[in-house]
């Protein structure tokens, strides 16, 4: 199964859209596109989860490699839009203390 990432730019952030689980077989990927998507951007950024059923702990890797890589530059990282199943793992994991989540996205770009 492919996980497809997609974004659009605002004045402020580029918001990012993993439409697909994040399993061990399509992390990879997915940062990989994250990776060229903001090659230069120098944005805050917002991944829109709402797509995502399911996220194994390599795709958690992949959102703190990628929070840890914009607060280096003094930007800010933010989710929204997870499930039930999907917050479960952040809040199990403690991702929610690391990196603010918002029930929407019109939520977490007020936020930055």
């Amino acid at each position: 199964m492919h996980t497809e990432v997609t974004h659009r730019s605002t004045d402020s952030a580029v918001v990012i859209y993993v439409d697909g689980d994040m399993t061990t077989n399509t992390s990879p990927d997915v940062e990989e596109e994250i990776d060229e998507l903001l090659d230069g951007e120098a944005k805050h950024v917002v991944i829109n989860v709402e797509k995502v059923s399911f996220i194994a702990s390599t795709g958690l890797r992949v959102i703190l490699a990628l929070g840890k890589k914009l607060s280096g530059k003094g930007l800010k990282l933010t989710v929204c839009s997870m499930n039930p199943s999907t917050k479960a793992v952040f809040e199990m994991s403690g991702f929610t203390k690391l990196f603010p989540a918002y029930a929407n996205e019109e939520e977490a770009l007020k936020s930055l």
